[in-house]
Formats: C-alpha cells, structure tokens, sequence
C-alpha cells in the first residue's frame, strides 16, 4: 500500500521483508575501510572523466542506458564511477577464464604497474591484446570467456562495471517506487 510507510509493511506468509531493497548500498569492504575509499575514488575521478566522455562519444546508447542507474541514487548521491556503479581493484593477480554473468551490458578493464606479458584474452574472439598502463579497454564481461595471462613485474587492474539488476532499481527501485520520495504524516 502506497500510503503506508515503508518500515510497517509486512508480506502475507512471510516472516520478514527485505527493506535493504529500498536503497542501493556499498559493499562491506568500502564500509570497513572508508579511507582507504576515498582515497582510491579521488585518484581515480580524473581517469573516469575520460572513460565517461569516451563512452559518450564512442557507445553513446551504452553510456546512456548505464548512467541512468547512476543519475537516479537517492539524495543525489554523485556516483564517482559513472556511467558505472561500482568497481572492482585487483592486485598481482591472473584470471582463469571466466565471464561475469552479474555485469550489465560491458566493462572497462584498466591496467596499471610495471610489468611485462599479462595480456588480456579474449577466447570466443582470440583476441590477445597487450593493455598497458594508461590504455583502457571496454568489452562485453558478461558475454566473453576472458582472462589475463601470466605477467611478471607490479601489475593491478581497476574493472568499472555495474550491477545487472540495476536495470531493476532503474525501472521501479526493486519495486519500492512508490514509497519514495513520500512523507507519511500521522
């Protein structure tokens, strides 16, 4: 019922409801080191610009379908990573291959360190690219096997992507839209 306030609504049959719905939230890393976020997400702002605008020139019905998830968080909350939700930072590691089946629509991959080989692989492609510091490379993760071969030297990744049940907080906020954006007065 939309005239009732979110925290007293119950399910028949049910015995709880799932209210951490209502609102998308961070991950228990960033919660445990909140400094350590900051700091990440201000190095990074300026590498995101650039990402941004290169996928608005280049995917520009990608870049807009992504950014709506993050145009549309509550209070205005800026979503540094934008058009992606979220981001993952990987350090000395190599993949097996894999596709991240929970990634909407692509993914940006950016390498950095001193290393040599690591090269990224595409195996439905049989693309071998070698991305280097400062390249960045946008591919469809939930579409294509890939993996990062063996690298010698300092290497990490930063992987921007976004949630693919993000297209349902965009379409009814997981089905709270109705009790947004709402005062309840006695």
């Amino acid at each position: 019922p939309t005239d009732t306030h979110p925290d007293l609504i119950k399910k028949t049959g049910a015995t709880k409801v799932n209210h951490a719905q209502r609102l998308p939230y961070p991950s228990s890393t960033i919660g445990l080191n909140p400094d350590q976020y900051s700091i990440i997400t201000k190095i990074l702002q300026d590498v995101c610009t650039i990402i941004a605008q290169a996928m608005e020139k280049y995917l520009p019905d990608t870049f807009s379908s992504l950014n709506m998830a993050c145009s549309i968080q509550p209070l205005s909350e800026n979503v540094f990573s934008a058009p992606f939700t979220g981001f993952a930072l990987n350090l000395s590691c190599t993949t097996m291959g894999h596709r991240d089946r929970a990634d909407d629509t692509v993914c940006v991959v950016l390498p950095f360190g001193q290393f040599t080989g690591g090269q990224f692989v595409e195996y439905e492609t049989g693309l071998v690219l070698q991305i280097m510091t400062g390249d960045f490379f946008i591919f469809p993760s939930s579409e294509i096997t890939h993996f990062n071969l063996p690298y010698s030297g300092c290497r990490g990744s930063v992987v921007f992507h976004s949630d693919a049940r993000s297209a349902s907080w965009t379409a009814d906020r997981n089905g709270w839209i109705h009790h947004m954006n709402t005062t309840f007065l006695p």
